[in-house]
């Protein structure tokens, strides 16, 4: 009896990964991507054991390989992305860069990122303390307060990518995914004070550490690592999470919304966190918070949705006036046909092009 067992559930997983890997070749499922042994996808020098969540191992090498760029990720003695060591030999001129995957240079090689781009124009260091992996602007707020900060610098860089920095950091969205248990930071709202509080789920979770690391952590990365299955259960992930996640207001906090995302308490949180960033920079700081739109927000745009109603950015614009800061929008100096020149084909990030481009333009705008 135990042998039939074995040999039926031996046959049920062989046959489940075959339809997982025909289903993705023909690209069936939601989310069709070969396992980490065909392409490495350059997540070995992520980790998440910092308090602001998302961040690199130390004095690390990494390789992401896609159907449209092979790139090398390296980090510092701090775990930054950059090829120079940060200590306290940096002059008070120097630069610090925050924001998500864009200021990261996700997708792209060292020398072409932003980052350097900027740096050989203007001769100034710049640190980079951008980071992938759903990092929102609270995040950027917790790694310039506890670390950036303590670095000499008189020059503040902030990436905002509002298609899915409104969502990156709001608990109410995220506490509905398995992916909650991630050691990451949130935002909520006091119900008593009426004051937002950095809320961490790890350390409220009733799961054992144990058996949480071994169910969400273990299974998942052999499964992303070895199997087209993975593809099959993140897809019926994803269709339960929309089932179960389709009511008016959560709708309105879905992705592809980006520069006409309208959903009150998100905005707020979000622009919570990017004030109490600017304000910790201090009026001393020279600020700069630079705008990334999608493709999508570039056709909509075109169709003639006017999005600088929204109270978004109605709030951003305020709060940079009242910080001094400049606000550049990217939406203001593309069209869909340079920009889809700019991104990847298979990905929505930044080619070599891209971050060519937004260098020139901040040093056109800001340094020359």
């Amino acid at each position: 009896m135990i042998k039939k067992i074995f040999l039926f559930s031996i046959f049920t997983l062989v046959l489940i990964e075959f339809f997982s890997f025909v289903a993705s070749k023909f690209n069936l499922l939601l989310i069709n991507n070969d396992p980490e042994y065909v392409y490495s996808y350059g997540n070995k020098w992520r980790v998440e054991n910092t308090p602001w969540g998302s961040w690199h191992r130390i004095n690390f090498k990494d390789n992401h390989v896609s159907k449209c760029f092979n790139v090398t990720y390296q980090s510092n003695n701090v775990g930054a992305r950059d090829e120079e060591d940060y200590d306290e030999k940096f002059n008070k001129d120097s630069i610090i860069l925050l924001g998500d995957s864009f200021a990261e240079g996700f997708a792209v090689n060292f020398e072409d990122t932003f980052h350097q781009k900027l740096e050989k124009k203007i001769n100034k260091n710049i640190l980079n303390f951008g980071s992938a992996g759903h990092f929102g602007p609270l995040q950027s707020q917790i790694i310039y307060d506890q670390f950036a900060k303590k670095y000499k610098h008189n020059e503040l860089i902030f990436m905002f990518f509002p298609h899915n920095d409104f969502l990156d950091n709001n608990w109410k969205y995220w506490k509905k995914k398995i992916r909650k248990l991630r050691n990451r930071p949130y935002l909520v709202k006091n119900k008593t004070s009426n004051e937002f509080e950095v809320f961490y789920p790890s350390e409220n979770s009733k799961i054992d550490f144990f058996v949480k690391d071994l169910i969400f952590n273990k299974a998942q990365t052999f499964l992303i690592k070895y199997t087209y299955t993975a593809n099959t259960l993140r897809t019926l992930n994803s269709l339960y999470e929309n089932y179960f996640y389709n009511d008016k207001e959560n709708k309105d906090r879905s992705y592809s919304l980006s520069y006409y995302y309208k959903e009150i308490s998100s905005v707020e949180s979000t622009m919570h966190s990017i004030n109490s960033l600017l304000l910790s920079a201090g009026k001393s700081q020279k600020k700069t918070i630079i705008i990334i739109p999608t493709i999508e927000d570039l056709k909509r745009k075109e169709r003639g949705e006017d999005y600088k109603n929204y109270l978004w950015f109605k709030k951003i614009q305020s709060l940079s006036k009242s910080t001094s800061t400049n606000l550049i929008d990217l939406a203001d100096f593309l069209n869909t046909t340079d920009y889809s020149k700019m991104i990847y084909e298979c990905d929505f990030h930044w080619n070599p092009k891209g971050h060519s481009f937004v260098a020139d333009l901040i040093f056109e705008k800001i340094y020359n």
